[in-house]
């Protein structure tokens, strides 16, 4: 007998009796594959009830829950559809609460690419999200709550602000000042 890997969701939800034995092989895959891909949109949805998600990264997810990549593609497709999944809108809310949190362009978009975004798709990308002054007001912001080390402070302050994504110019001119404001 051939084994069927199947997710742990996905057997749950199997219905043994539905089969009316003797069956070809060929239906009682058939009848597998149906209810794993019922499981994994359940599943889905499961998971968009909590937070939002980017496509790929939605799919990628399924897959490392154990359902097969048919499954998988066809759950997303379906969740697409009803635009229950959308990478701009993903897109447009997880720069804006990253930001929230200080982080720097550079950060963001590394992030956005890792959960599959192309950044040249997202509409106004950077100019609508973000600005000069904007950008040096958080990294002052951030420095103003760390602590100034007592040696090596402008490289250790930069490479803070660095690691949040800023880019040197703007991570440059905010330690300057910080420091400049810090020893008057």
């Amino acid at each position: 007998m051939k084994a069927i890997p199947l997710a742990v969701r996905a057997a749950r939800a199997l219905d043994i009796d539905a089969v009316q034995l003797p069956a070809s092989l060929v239906s009682v895959q058939a009848y597998i594959a149906d209810v794993e891909t019922k499981a994994c949109y359940a599943c889905l949805l499961d998971m968009l009830s909590r937070r939002d998600y980017a496509i790929e990264e939605a799919r990628t997810k399924l897959i490392s829950l154990g359902f097969s990549a048919d499954a998988s593609h066809a759950a997303v497709a379906k969740a697409v559809d009803f635009r229950f999944l959308d990478d701009r809108r993903f897109a447009a809310y997880y720069i804006e609460e990253r930001k929230r949190r200080g982080w720097g362009r550079r950060r963001i978009e590394a992030e956005l690419r890792h959960k599959g975004i192309s950044i040249s798709d997202i509409p106004g990308y950077p100019d609508s999200y973000f600005d000069e002054d904007d950008d040096a007001q958080r990294a002052a912001s951030l420095l103003e709550r760390k602590r100034i080390p007592e040696s090596r402070a402008y490289e250790k302050l930069i490479r803070f602000l660095l690691g949040k994504g800023f880019d040197y110019s703007t991570a440059s001119r905010a330690v300057r000042t910080r420091l400049e404001e810090e020893y008057r």
